[in-house]
């Protein structure tokens, strides 16, 4: 029952996260927006995601994870619904930055609660079998998502993901009933852990907003940043009271390479929906439903294969598995690099087989993370791996942006990614391709050098 209550929440947020990105043309439309203004929107929704996960994490430790789980889910479920009755372009962004706040708590605490539940054996398979409610929720956005933008309104993405977090809000009170988990005493300084989501707020809005309104003119979200990290270094991450426990990091290499590997796997692989949707649209000629269909092998074969990937780890152990599935990946991003011209079925083929690898890397990856710290900072470790993942996805769209911009001319890239620019004319076929094909290379060699990361492990272990 605890691993229904958390697989629905794993669902819940990359379903709107994805189905929002989808909707933004219908928003643009309805509040009459230009195309920077609609593609704040989804990036709205992820920033929270990426900067607060460290501070739930632990705060959750502290107050116990159950009872932040079930506030997660009030804040998503009303503020979700909040989104749907929005009247104003403000009042919506204010709605889904709630909304995000929200699914940055249980993205937290869901990984969390699920390895204490499962800690004496088939942890492994339980967090693939979470994995694979998060990659389902992916997968069912684009057809769910789209059939509800089409026929009920991009209002009705809201509507139905608000009741489901508030049906799973009063499901938690039976499947959590005398299992809260928190440490032995409250051991971290509330003031440091709100200076550390401050300097890690201020840095991924330099990363979201930046790429859309320029990087100097967002410039001094960078000194917000270093300024707050100093004060949080000053009074949280010394004495008995640290936010993040040093050894943690420092002294845990399995914990430390893991997580890097996790921020390399998002780097390289985040943004190639959003590049093979235009890629398929504009240079091979798809239409959007087609485009969808090639799309769809790489996240059904991460659903298949995560629950078995998982359950691999529990009898093998993690790291080999995890390294298997990051080169994969990284092979795959280099046919796609070297193979020219790109056909229908080479992408279908090759999209099948980054999810192959996706699905073998996502669990063990988890697995060897949460198996590698003690139980009473278990929440804390969820909320690294979480912002290391989202974190890893918003660079992923800077990177891919960025590049892509340095071939075409950036009003058009930045319109194709938010999905209100939906064409491009010919002249700038061949400049795309070339952009195309250096992500897939940057890629590869991110994805090749997270194959070593995921390796590396304690002396002894």
């Amino acid at each position: 029952m605890v691993l229904a209550t958390t697989s629905i929440a794993a669902f819940a947020t990359p379903f709107l996260s994805s189905a929002i990105a989808f909707a933004v043309p219908r928003i643009g439309v309805a509040f009459h927006l230009d195309f920077v203004q609609a593609a704040l929107i989804p990036m709205v929704f992820i920033i929270p995601l990426a900067s607060f996960m460290i501070f739930f994490g632990r705060i959750s430790d502290d107050v116990g994870r159950a009872r932040m789980f079930k506030i997660g889910l009030a804040v998503f479920g009303f503020a979700a619904i909040g989104s749907s009755f929005s009247f104003s372009y403000p009042f919506l962004i204010f709605s889904v930055f709630l909304t995000g706040l929200g699914a940055a708590i249980l993205s937290t605490n869901s990984t969390a609660i699920v390895s204490n539940v499962y800690s004496q054996g088939g942890r492994g398979f339980a967090l693939g079998i979470n994995a694979m409610s998060v990659y389902l929720g992916l997968t069912f956005a684009p057809f769910l998502g789209g059939l509800l933008i089409e026929f009920a309104g991009w209002r009705s993405i809201f509507m139905l993901s608000g009741p489901v977090a508030l049906a799973d809000l009063v499901f938690s009170y039976v499947s959590m009933r005398g299992i809260e988990m928190r440490a032995a005493k409250a051991n971290s300084s509330m003031p440091a852990a709100m200076l550390l989501a401050a300097s890690i707020l201020s840095l991924t809005a330099f990363i979201a907003l930046g790429d859309l309104y320029g990087y100097l003119r967002a410039l001094f979200m960078i000194a917000l940043s270093v300024a707050f990290f100093i004060l949080f270094l000053y009074f949280g991450a010394r004495g008995p009271s640290k936010v993040i426990p040093g050894d943690m990091i420092l002294k845990n290499r399995t914990f430390s390479a893991s997580s890097i590997t996790a921020l390399l796997n998002y780097l390289s692989t985040f943004s190639i929906v959003f590049i093979f949707s235009i890629y398929l649209q504009v240079i091979l000629h798809v239409s959007p439903f087609v485009s969808g269909l090639l799309i769809l092998p790489e996240p059904v074969f991460m659903v298949a294969l995560s629950p078995l990937a998982g359950k691999l780890s529990d009898r093998f152990g993690s790291r080999a598995i995890a390294s298997i599935g990051m080169l994969v990946i990284g092979f795959s991003f280099l046919a796609l690099y070297l193979i020219q011209p790109l056909t229908r079925d080479v992408i279908l083929i090759l999209l099948g087989i980054i999810g192959i690898g996706f699905g073998l890397f996502s669990a063990p990856n988890t697995n060897s993370v949460m198996s590698s710290v003690p139980r009473e900072n278990s929440g804390i470790a969820s909320g690294f791996l979480g912002t290391m993942r989202f974190v890893g996805q918003l660079f992923s769209i800077v990177i891919a942006t960025t590049i892509i911009s340095y071939y075409i001319p950036r009003s058009l890239t930045v319109g194709m990614f938010s999905g209100t620019v939906v064409t491009i004319t010919q002249q700038y076929y061949s400049s795309f391709t070339l952009g195309f094909r250096t992500v897939m290379l940057i890629s590869s060699i991110l994805c090749l050098i997270g194959t070593g990361t995921s390796l590396i492990r304690n002396k002894g272990a």
